[in-house]
């Protein structure tokens, strides 16, 4: 695609190549260093930047066990956000070179963009910051734990590649019912429930696809909430039957 269109009025001349790390459809897995290094080589080969949607830069950070830097080092501009692994309320920013940055300031503002009294979500994203290498292995811990759990169930409605789970997400294939249905069960609680478990858990999922859903672990997850779903989890599997 980046050669596609050099010299041919037939396709769009390629300016920028953007990448997701970690990536969110495949379930939150890790760019290498070394792919990030391979491609910004090329980009820079034919004059194209390279921009890094780090919404969950952190997570790869950890994962990888690098700092941050040496993971947007290999790129010309990144973004990162605070209210997803980071667990702040609100928030991101936009990194690059000064020119950059200054003429993204200057689109800002020419589109309406501003906020006044922002210092109590600036200090809600230094919280998460300051967390990370506290509350990220955590996460990724209770994702993993999640996985292994809801593979001993050995269910055929319910699968997980364990080798996928690197970060703070967990893809769960579905056969045999919606993934609609699924989530559905998932959310509801009942006596029968109680009478089994002994507890009334609600496990919020949202379906991925149409024979996935998707679970998300961030700082307000504990373990004990990891051990919970995968009670409920249990108790819905059972319910389908074999």
């Amino acid at each position: 695609m980046v050669t596609r269109g050099l010299g041919s009025p037939y396709h769009p001349v390629c300016e920028l190549i953007c990448l997701e790390n970690t990536h969110s459809s495949s379930g939150g897995r890790v760019l290498p260093i070394d792919y990030l290094r391979q491609v910004h080589l090329l980009a820079r080969s034919y004059g194209v930047r390279v921009h890094l949607d780090g919404a969950r830069l952190m997570n790869a950070a950890v994962a990888l066990q690098v700092p941050p830097a040496c993971i947007v080092e290999h790129c010309d501009s990144v973004s990162l956000c605070f209210s997803k692994g980071l667990g702040a309320p609100a928030g991101a920013l936009v990194g690059g070179p000064k020119d950059f940055i200054e003429e993204a300031w200057r689109l800002r503002k020419a589109l309406g963009g501003g906020m006044r009294q922002s210092g109590v979500l600036a200090a809600a994203a230094l919280v998460g910051l300051a967390d990370v290498e506290r509350v990220l292995p955590r996460d990724h811990q209770n994702a993993r734990r999640f996985a292994k759990g809801l593979q001993e169930l050995a269910s055929p409605i319910c699968s997980v590649d364990l080798a996928a789970v690197e970060t703070n997400m967990v893809m769960v294939r579905v056969d045999g019912l919606p993934p609609e249905e699924l989530c559905r069960r998932l959310q509801a609680v009942s006596a029968d429930e109680m009478a089994q478990t002994g507890h009334a858990v609600r496990v919020l999922l949202f379906p991925w696809s149409e024979r996935s859903v998707r679970a998300v672990w961030h700082r307000d997850v504990s373990a004990q909430d990891t051990e919970l779903a995968l009670k409920k989890w249990g108790f819905v599997l059972r319910q389908l039957g074999p």
